[in-house]
C-alpha cells in the first residue's frame, strides 16, 4: 500500500499560533516550499520533484538565521518511502524536524526526531525502530518547563538591568541633591540650599532684601517608582507637601495641625508617562 507522506506540517504549542511566513513555489523540476525566519532569510526548504519515477528523490533543508544549512533529509514517495515534517518557533526558527521512512510495503520502519533551540543548534535527537529498538542521544528539552525558565531567566535579566539603573541613577540625584548652593533671580530674590546629609534632608531658604520670606524642608525619596524631592513646609496652621520631579509638583499633600491628611492632588497623566519610563 502507497502511503502518502504530508512534507510539511505546523504544530501549535500550548494553544498559540504564529504567522509564519511561507509560499510554495512550482518550477520545472517540481514544488518548493519555503518557510522563513524574522530576518528574511529562508528557514527551511523543501522540494518535491514532479517526476513520477521510481525512486524519484527530494530534499527537506533547514538553516539556522545566518543562512547556516543544520539539517537536510532525503524524501521519497516510492521505492523507500520517506519525508520530514517541520514545527517552528514564532520567529519562524525550526524547533523540531521529524523523519520517517519505510521501504514501499515493507514491514521495516524507521523514525528520527531531532529538537532544536532558536539558535539552529540542537539540543537532542530521538529514534526509534521496527525492532522497538530505541536511541536516546539527549533528554528532549522542549517542554513547557524549558520555556519557563528561559522566560524566568530573561526577566530576572531584565529586573537585574533595571534595579542597577535605578541605584546609578539614585546616587547621582542624591549626590547632587546633598550640594549647597545660591542662587540670585532677576527680581532679586534669593534662593539658598543648605543641606543636612545626616538627616537625609536639606532646607530650600527663599529671602530678599535681607528678609526670609519661605523656610521648607526637603528630603530625597522614591515612591510610586519615581525618584522624587519632597519639599514640606507650614502655611496658615496647616503642613504642606509636595513631591517634586524635573522641577514640577505631581503629587500634592495638605494636612491639619494635627498631622491629619485633609487634601492629597495627584498628577495622573504624569505618573502614568513616568512609569511607563521606567518599565
Amino acid at each position: 500500500m502507497k502511503i502518502r507522506f504530508t512534507l510539511l506540517f505546523l504544530v501549535i504549542f500550548f494553544g498559540a499560533s504564529a504567522q509564519l511566513k511561507m509560499k510554495t513555489v512550482e518550477k520545472s523540476d517540481g514544488s518548493y516550499t519555503y518557510c522563513y525566519h524574522s530576518n528574511g532569510k529562508e528557514s527551511t526548504v523543501e522540494f518535491r520533484p514532479k517526476s513520477t519515477l521510481y525512486g524519484a528523490q527530494g530534499f527537506s533543508n533547514a538553516y539556522d538565521k545566518t543562512g547556516k544549512l543544520i539539517y537536510e533529509a532525503t524524501s521519497s514517495r516510492s521505492g523507500v518511502l520517506s519525508g520530514t515534517g517541520f514545527s517552528y518557533y514564532e520567529n519562524g526558527a525550526v524547533k523540531v524536524a521529524e523523519y520517517s521512512s519505510h521501504p514501499d510495503a515493507g514491514i521495516q520502519w524507521y523514525k528520527k526526531t531531532t529538537y532544536f533551540d532558536e539558535n539552529g543548534i540542537i539540543t537532542s535527537e530521538f529514534e526509534m525502530s521496527d525492532d522497538m529498538r530505541v536511541t536516546m542521544i539527549q533528554e528532549p528539552d522542549t517542554s513547557y518547563l524549558r520555556l519557563e525558565r528561559e522566560r524566568k531567566k530573561l526577566e530576572e535579566q531584565k529586573k537585574q538591568d533595571k534595579m542597577k539603573m535605578e541605584r546609578e541613577l539614585f546616587v547621582k540625584d542624591s549626590t547632587t541633591f546633598f550640594v549647597a548652593s545660591k542662587q540670585v533671580l532677576e527680581d532679586g530674590t534669593t534662593l539658598e540650599y543648605i543641606p543636612d546629609p545626616k538627616n537625609g534632608t536639606r532646607q530650600q531658604v527663599i529671602s530678599k532684601s535681607g528678609k526670609t520670606k519661605k523656610i521648607t524642608t526637603e528630603h530625597f525619596v522614591k515612591t510610586n517608582g519615581i525618584q522624587s524631592i519632597v519639599r514640606t513646609y507650614h502655611k496658615n496652621g496647616r503642613i504642606h507637601e509636595e513631591f517634586i520631579y524635573e522641577e514640577k509638583i505631581w503629587h500634592y499633600r495638605e494636612y491639619d495641625k494635627n498631622g491629619i491628611l485633609i487634601l492629597e492632588k495627584l498628577n495622573q497623566k504624569k505618573l502614568r508617562i513616568k512609569l511607563q519610563l521606567l518599565d
